[in-house]
Formats: C-alpha cells, sequence, structure tokens
C-alpha cells in the first residue's frame, strides 16, 4: 500500500507530460478508481487512507486537505516529488494508475463526479443508506463493484 499523496503525484506527473493540468476533485477520482482498479486485480488496498462519500463523490480526506487551498483551479505544484520513489518500483500499481489514466485522462472533474455518482456505484450504495452520507466507503465495496465491471468488460 501506498500514500493517496503518492499515487496523485503520479497523475500529475502522467498529466504534466502531455501538459494537462488537474483539479484537487479530478485528483480524487482518478486515485480512488485506481484505487478499485489495483483492489479488483491485487486483492489489496493500493492507497492507506480510508475513502469517505461525500457530495460531489469519494473523497480521500487527507488528500482534499493537501488541496483544497487550490479550490476549483488546476493544482499547480507537486505535491510529494519525495514520494515519487514509492511507485518508481511497484509495476502492479504503475500497472492501474496508467491504465485509469489511459480511459480518464480527458474527463472533467464533473465528468468523473458523474461517473461516480451513477446507480449502485461505491458512492452510491453508501450516500443512499440511512446515515450514510459522509461515512467511509469500505474496501470490500469498491473491490466488488470493481471485479464485477472488469468481468463484464471481459465477457
Amino acid at each position: 500500500m501506498t500514500s493517496a499523496v503518492a499515487v496523485a503525484q503520479r497523475f500529475l506527473d502522467l498529466a504534466a507530460a502531455e501538459h494537462k493540468a488537474l483539479t484537487n476533485m479530478q485528483l480524487q477520482k482518478l486515485v480512488f478508481f485506481a484505487h478499485g482498479v489495483y483492489l479488483a486485480g491485487f486483492n489489496e488496498p493500493l492507497i492507506d487512507e480510508p475513502i469517505r462519500a461525500w457530495d460531489f463523490g469519494p473523497v480521500i480526506p487527507e488528500l482534499y486537505e493537501r488541496l483544497r487551498h487550490f479550490g476549483r483551479n488546476p493544482v499547480r505544484t507537486e505535491l510529494a516529488p519525495e514520494l515519487r520513489s514509492v511507485l518508481e518500483h511497484d509495476e502492479r500499481a504503475d500497472e492501474a494508475i496508467v491504465a485509469v489514466w489511459d480511459a480518464y485522462r480527458n474527463h472533467t472533474a464533473f465528468q468523473l463526479s458523474q461517473i461516480t455518482h451513477l446507480p449502485n456505484t461505491p458512492w452510491d450504495k453508501i450516500w443512499n443508506q440511512p446515515n450514510g452520507r459522509y461515512e467511509v466507503i469500505p474496501n470490500a465495496i469498491i473491490q466488488q463493484y470493481y471485479r464485477d465491471r472488469v468481468q463484464r468488460n471481459a465477457a
């Protein structure tokens, strides 16, 4: 496992290589998607931090706090260049991150948020429970959702 900040830094590096910018919301969703893909593919979490069901979808509060001062603007600084080495030798983590980048690199923050709000997504399952708002989205729910998606796409 690694930190959400290290994964977000990897997405920022991928974006910078293509002269793109990412916002806090985009990073939140991309890290969430990578975590789900990793859970489904490797049966273990990609990130250490809990993910919560917030208004605009899944959010990693620690990452949010680190990025909140950017508001809706692009993240214009490196988050944690010292954490790059954490993922340099983790081929499985990089495989999940790059797969998510390839799939969602051109999506806006709003589009990514809409994807997380679809019926039966992990966010939807928690958000729509009594007292589910702002609660932790369990890894088991995230893993099952992404396993089901992979199985449907493989068929």
